[in-house]
């Protein structure tokens, strides 16, 4: 690929900025101002980011452009940009290219694979028009990354899009010694109401113990975000 030319692909949303971890959207938003602070006041000079382990790094320098250059092994690419944003925002989106989206790749490898043989609340089968509970998430097509993310210190809510247009909503909770175990597995056709019942959980179930009963626990958190 051309020098500029996977640069050019890259966006401020592409790929998009959800699959950002807290920490690193933190990083990000601090970053972002930092740098814009330092041009408007005449001492920036130069911002590197850089994850060794994974040999990918960009740096910005500043002359009478603002010059971008992203390394990621043997390969790297460079572009001159007339904002220090567009140049940040670039790099950014090239860090998440490289290093969030594989990442989020393999952490919902590790989900399905947990969510693997875990029985399903039948129970909940019916609740509701939007939901249809499955036997097991492998059986529905999704498309990774994951649609929407959120988490607490226990929780891990995540809504896939599956490829037949609907949304499977998988609720893990985490407990010491790295065990999981699955709270919801369903398939939703409403893609606002499955961000709903992924952070209902996230807002009402970060537990250490384990919430139970699961039937129990999915009529609450359906109760709440519906009234």
């Amino acid at each position: 690929m051309a020098r500029e030319e996977f640069l050019d692909e890259l966006s401020d949303d592409f790929p998009c900025q959800r699959i950002y971890s807290y920490d690193e959207s933190f990083r990000y938003e601090t970053e972002r101002r930092a740098i814009m602070d330092a041009v408007l006041d005449g001492t920036f000079e130069k911002y590197e980011c850089a994850v060794k382990e994974s040999e990918f790094s960009y740096k910005i320098t500043a002359d009478a452009v603002f010059s971008l250059e992203v390394k990621y092994k043997e390969d790297s690419w460079k572009k001159d940009f007339k904002y220090v944003a567009e140049a940040f925002d670039i790099g950014e989106a090239a860090y998440r290219f490289f290093i969030v989206v594989p990442r989020v790749l393999d952490e919902g490898e590790v989900l399905l694979a947990a969510e693997r043989g875990l029985a399903v609340d039948q129970e909940s089968r019916g609740k509701h028009d939007h939901c249809e509970q499955i036997q097991e998430l492998e059986e529905i097509k999704v498309i990774t990354p994951p649609h929407y993310r959120t988490k607490g210190r226990f929780l891990v809510s995540t809504v896939f899009l599956c490829k037949d247009g609907r949304y499977a909503v998988s609720v893990i909770h985490l407990q010491p010694g790295a065990r999981r175990f699955a709270l919801l597995d369903a398939v939703y056709t409403d893609v606002g109401f499955a961000e709903l019942i992924a952070v209902g959980y996230v807002t009402h179930f970060d537990l250490e113990t384990c919430p139970g009963p699961f039937d129990e626990v999915y009529q609450e958190v359906y109760r709440r975000v519906t009234h």
